[in-house]
């Protein structure tokens, strides 16, 4: 926690946004409880430019039923006096959900929701 300002944003688009390091704490302490196994694999390296760093990267995760999945995912960091002040977090939830959906009926909600996506961006 002592990379980040302390007045830091973390924003998980779309979804929360934690407005100071308490908040980020807290967000991150829940995450990682319900993730046993939490690993990132680069996509791409980092990339800086000025003051913002991007990276693509997988999260390689497994949740405490034992479900695992491998999610796209991006983040963009603003920094300022060598600490983060805000991260924009990128998490393809669609591809999450493909691979994790539990379940007969939601997994074939989300096979159904993916192909509409799929026909609409892939025309």
């Amino acid at each position: 926690m002592s990379m980040f300002a302390d007045d830091a944003s973390w924003i998980v688009m779309p979804g929360a946004t934690m407005y100071n390091t308490q908040e980020i704490r807290k967000y991150l302490e829940k995450a990682m409880k319900n993730l046993p196994k939490f690993a990132v694999k680069d996509i791409h390296p980092p990339v800086v430019s000025g003051d913002i760093l991007t990276h693509e990267y997988i999260h390689e995760v497994r949740l405490q039923d034992g479900r695992e999945g491998q999610i796209p995912a991006a983040v963009v960091m603003e920094l300022s006096n060598g600490k983060i002040n805000q991260i924009r977090y990128y998490i393809d939830k669609l591809e999450a959900a493909k691979q994790m959906a539990k379940g007969v009926i939601n997994k074939r909600a989300v096979t159904g929701i993916v192909k509409q996506v799929d026909q609409l961006l892939n025309p």
